[in-house]
């Protein structure tokens, strides 16, 4: 069995100091063996919110795997730098974590992918070369294990045409992602009969609250099957809010 906690939507600059406390509580609690967070460490992308950022990271019980938000390039009032280095500060605050992050292990291969565009403030894209990069990650991959690919925009704030169900296509198992600041479990279906698990986290301790409270997922994989615990936030600690397990069956998965 592994264990992955899946954040999102951290947003230093607009936090709440108890509910960041509560979650580092919560999830060392609960031990996971890999932590992903999918975009938006920051409010502004201001170095001290990338500081801030990178203390919570440091302070996280196991390692952890991170890809930009569209909140983490620099803002369109910095023409030049949004334009020419746009992702500078979140690359020299976390020189650690590669632009490009993978892990590989016997049970999970996960596969971050940047879906953030400097030319957009709100929308994602994934490119082709998204695509090429997964391919050559999975193609090494053990059959029996789980694999995963995070990026922070979901499939509902794609445009026409978007190729996310392509990750599917390619035998991704579990897609994690956040951006619309709600919990979201859902089966993505693709062709060549091919599925996979939408994972969506709410806003993981920022006071930029939509329809959700402050929430995380933490996600058990025993393949052929895996378990969604959404975790919410209930104004003094984080409780289990919701449980979605399934189960994959010649290529397709099943909700049970």
């Amino acid at each position: 069995m592994r264990l992955i906690a899946h954040l999102s939507d951290l947003h230093f600059g607009r936090t709440d100091p108890q509910v960041v406390q509560a979650l580092l509580t919560d999830i060392t609690r609960n031990r996971p063996d890999l932590i992903i967070v999918s975009g938006d460490l920051t409010q502004r992308a201001r170095s001290h919110q990338f500081t801030e950022a990178r203390q919570f990271l440091d302070q996280l019980p196991a390692p952890s795997l991170v890809v930009p938000g569209n909140h983490d390039l620099e803002p369109l009032y910095r023409p030049l730098q949004r334009i020419f280095r746009p992702r500078a500060k979140f690359a020299a605050h976390l020189p650690d974590h590669d632009e490009r992050p993978v892990w590989q292990d016997e049970a999970i291969v996960a596969v971050g992918l940047d879906s953030t565009r400097h030319l957009r403030w709100k929308s994602g894209k994934l490119r082709s070369s998204h695509l090429e990069h997964v391919d050559q990650v999975l193609a090494s991959t053990p059959a029996t294990a789980c694999r995963v690919a995070f990026l922070h925009h979901p499939p509902s704030t794609a445009k026409a045409g978007h190729p996310f169900d392509s990750l599917a296509e390619r035998g991704i198992d579990l897609v994690l992602a956040g951006h619309v600041h709600h919990a979201h479990v859902a089966l993505i279906a693709a062709g060549h009969h091919r599925s996979c698990v939408l994972v969506q986290a709410s806003t993981a301790c920022s006071t930029r609250l939509r329809e959700d409270a402050n929430g995380y997922a933490l996600i058990r994989i025993t393949m052929p099957a895996l378990t969604v615990e959404v975790r919410g936030w209930s104004g003094a600690a984080f409780h289990t809010v919701h449980r979605h397990g399934f189960h994959k069956v010649a290529g397709l998965w099943h909700h049970d």
